[in-house]
């Protein structure tokens, strides 16, 4: 008994507890910040002092207050990396999850990072105008270049976005996996600050307000369903607030093309460590949320929809098992995929277990189908809707049964490609008794039969499905997955 209450402790659904995979991937994620970024530090005073610099005006150079932007760059690519690195290391080996549940879906980049962009530079500029507006700075120009803004915008992208892979992407992830989208936001926040906490100039203000942007991004991400957003916004917040309007940015001092200093009450401007510490930015961040919700739906992307499905089933049965396959297609399944999301609003499909008594599955067939092609009854789940209820829903539909006491059997999920396009797919397996026979309540399903088969011969139905013809064969690959699962799953509680 005490050795199986250990292993709850460290394991969770066969894997390691995602409590502890957060805490391995921040434990390395810090020592290797701190390893790197004293190499990068190193490096940059070796080089000074193999130029013929003297020691003296090396160590002036780092104590402006101003990290020089070849130390700036260099450290925004060696953390990015190791902040994307860690995440799909441990995504492969540990989570075991694709790498789209944790916001790292290509497909909405452009879309929403510009929305982030957007929404960065017009809550900064917004701050700066009320402190002109109340007498607090004054308009002009500042110390910096063209060249020099271009520089920092080069090097503060790789760290907005090293930030948000970090906290909005791998944690938040292992952490709403553990207690819910809730307590990811929050600790995920919290951690967010402590992680500038010994930034120069800190104040609890400041700590409150990192906090409270650690969950605008991560509502950013939650609701866009990608990273992209909160890295666009991350990114353009940064590069407002210092290479532009000349304020310091999380204690750090920067030369902008425009000068607004640090003149103010330091309650409401930040002071020394910036618009960050002081009660502007709280207003500027309470006010940006409405604007944030209106510019995004949530979910947006499949692959956010599967997370907080998840989070919603395993809260209340506890862990399941879950697949994750890589499936090559060709490309009218493929475009078939999308019209049948975007057409339906999907979020994601349940596949249905029917058992009658005896312990025999329902199985039917579709009209356009090839000749003696049976196989589990699936259907889409829609906007929002628990995937019991889809369950239910889709078995009436489609064979006009009312499910008894359903349950969820396990996740499976697909990155399907064709070419060089990607698709994210998930499909929750549901079992639950039935009585009675089956009948077709929709013609538009355009199911021609139905049969009963026992358990065991879920193997004979995948093969069937494997050996279809060519222009079938994707789609018999594609569906042969939930069989086989089906029967493993369902194997092993017998």
């Amino acid at each position: 008994m005490q050795r199986r209450g250990w292993r709850r402790f460290f394991l969770r659904g066969g894997r390691l507890h995602p409590l502890w995979r957060a805490l391995v991937y921040l434990l390395s994620f810090l020592v290797a910040e701190v390893v790197l970024d004293l190499l990068v530090a190193l490096t940059y005073v070796g080089a000074l002092l193999l130029t013929g610099r003297s020691l003296m005006d090396v160590l002036g150079l780092l104590a402006i207050g101003r990290l020089p932007r070849p130390i700036l760059l260099a450290t925004g690519l060696t953390r990015l990396g190791t902040a994307l690195g860690l995440a799909l290391l441990l995504g492969r080996f540990l989570d075991r999850e694709p790498v789209e549940t944790m916001g790292l879906d290509r497909s909405r980049v452009g879309q929403d990072g510009a929305v982030g962009v957007a929404l960065g530079l017009s809550t900064m500029l917004a701050l700066g105008g009320v402190r002109l507006a109340l007498g607090w700075a004054d308009l002009g120009p500042g110390p910096g270049t063209p060249g020099g803004f271009l520089l920092d915008a080069v090097a503060l992208l790789p760290l907005a976005a090293a930030e948000e892979v970090a906290f909005r992407g791998y944690l938040l992830r292992a952490l709403t996996t553990w207690r819910g989208p809730a307590v990811g936001v929050v600790v995920t926040s919290l951690l967010f600050a402590l992680f500038h906490a010994l930034n120069p100039n800190p104040s609890w203000l400041a700590m409150l307000n990192i906090a409270l942007a650690g969950v605008v991004f991560a509502l950013a991400a939650e609701r866009a369903g990608t990273l992209w957003l909160a890295v666009g916004y991350h990114f353009a917040w940064n590069l407002a607030q210092g290479p532009l309007l000349g304020m310091p940015v999380s204690g750090m001092k920067w030369e902008g093309l425009l000068g607004l200093g640090t003149e103010g009450p330091a309650l409401w401007t930040g002071g020394l460590f910036g618009p960050e510490g002081g009660l502007l930015a709280t207003g500027v961040l309470l006010l940006s949320l409405p604007l944030l919700w209106m510019a995004t739906r949530r979910p947006a992307t499949l692959a956010a929809a599967c997370r907080h499905q998840r989070a919603a089933v395993e809260a209340r049965f506890g862990p399941l098992p879950h697949f994750h396959h890589r499936l090559e297609v060709n490309a009218a399944q493929f475009d078939g995929m999308v019209r049948a999301l975007d057409r339906y609003d999907r979020d994601g499909e349940v596949v249905l277990l029917l058992r009658r008594a005896d312990g025999d599955l329902l199985l039917h067939t579709k009209s356009f189908y090839p000749v003696r092609a049976y196989r589990l009854p699936s259907g889409g789940i829609r906007r929002g809707e628990p995937v019991l209820e889809a369950a239910c829903r889709e078995a009436e539909e489609e064979a006009g049964l009312a499910v008894r006491e359903p349950r969820p059997l396990g996740l499976l999920t697909y990155r399907l490609r064709q070419g060089r396009r990607r698709l994210f797919f998930h499909s929750w397996l549901v079992v639950g008794g039935v009585e009675g026979e089956p009948a077709t309540n929709d013609d538009r399903e355009r199911i021609s039969g139905f049969r009963w088969v026992p358990l065991d011969e879920l193997s004979q139905v995948a093969t069937k499905l494997r050996a279809l013809p060519p222009e079938w064969a994707g789609w018999g690959r594609f569906r042969a997955l939930a069989h086989d699962a089906a029967l493993r799953w369902l194997s092993s509680e017998e």
